[in-house]
């Protein structure tokens, strides 16, 4: 297993380096402080990691609540992602597609994705993941909300919301130890579309977004559980990092706490969630962020919620025998 472990870190470093002479831009997608329960938007490794179960869910952010523009409606961010992860235990793959959609002031997004995911598995029953994830990214500018430095630009529309649809790609890798923790390494954007609006210059483009993942699920008493995890966010000019330790009581009620920063503490977090249903298939989670930087631009609290379900993953069908008596003897 040692040998995996370090194969699999060797590779994470190069990817890192790789990835990261590409980046020009701050960050661009959307940020979730659930990210925990929110891996498949993250990295397209993830689809189908659960063999027992398909899942699903649906999140939603509202971030600095009340916060009051300059001017016109709006401003602060709002987020929302769904998405379905399906195993397909009988090929040792993975399939899944999210939705995402993302609002800052003038400037939105909405993207549809489908990702893909081989897993290996390895002879102590571990399994690294290889996924590729394709899909539509469309950008929407309301160019009414922008003040430009000179009025009347030939270049910019006045007013007007324009729309623009153009393919994504990311690639990503993911380590799941029968022991309980994982890791996993991601690329988004890799095609790095331009959109011009009809204006005939590059108002906006995606650029690559770096994501490495980890955390675990760990047992300390027959009724708690210990859940670490931690995410590096890296673009260039721009890199954060979260870290959250949650406390599971009976595989029903956890909660914990989370801290955000960049260069100085950005945020703190409170989360708090539930298992229901008989087996515990329902979750719902909400979280609460503190805002400490920026405060004078921005309003305290940031809310985010989200639910989640799972089902038992399809069975592969096993077709029976059929035995012909003439060569029964």
């Amino acid at each position: 297993m040692k040998k995996y472990f370090l194969s699999f870190f060797k590779l994470s470093c190069f990817c890192s380096l790789l990835f990261i002479s590409t980046y020009t831009v701050a960050q661009q997608d959307a940020q979730f402080s659930q990210y925990m329960f929110n891996s498949l938007y993250f990295n397209p490794a993830t689809a189908g990691s659960d063999a027992n179960y398909t899942t699903m869910g649906v999140f939603h952010r509202s971030q600095w609540i009340n916060y009051s523009p300059t001017f016109d409606d709006g401003g602060a961010p709002s987020s929302q992602v769904g998405f379905l992860s399906m195993p397909l235990n009988r090929i040792n793959s993975g399939i899944g597609i999210h939705f995402a959609n993302d609002r800052v002031g003038p400037l939105s997004s909405t993207e549809v994705q489908i990702s893909y995911a081989y897993h290996f598995n390895l002879k102590n029953k571990d399994r690294i993941s290889f996924g590729l994830r394709g899909g539509m990214y469309n950008q929407r500018i309301d160019f009414g909300q922008y003040r430009p430095n000179e009025e009347n630009d030939p270049r910019i529309p006045s007013t007007g919301v324009e729309n623009q649809f153009q393919p994504d790609l990311a690639v990503g890798l993911y380590y799941q130890s029968l022991k309980g923790y994982y890791v996993g390494i991601s690329t988004n954007h890799l095609l790095q579309s331009k959109f011009d609006y009809s204006t005939g210059i590059d108002i906006t483009s995606l650029k690559p977004h770096f994501y490495l993942m980890g955390g675990g699920n760990f047992d300390i008493s027959p009724t708690l559980m210990l859940q670490p995890s931690a995410i590096l966010k890296l673009t260039s000019g721009a890199i954060s990092y979260e870290g959250s330790v949650l406390l599971s009581y009976d595989e029903t009620y956890f909660g914990g706490i989370s801290a955000r920063a960049s260069n100085a503490l950005d945020a703190g977090i409170l989360i708090l969630g539930v298992n229901m249903l008989e087996n515990r298939d329902l979750r719902i989670t909400y979280s609460l962020d503190l805002v400490t930087s920026g405060k004078d631009v921005k309003q305290p609290t940031s809310h985010e919620i989200s639910i989640g379900y799972r089902l038992p993953a399809p069975k592969p069908k096993v077709l029976p025998t059929i035995r012909t008596p003439r060569f029964r003897f």
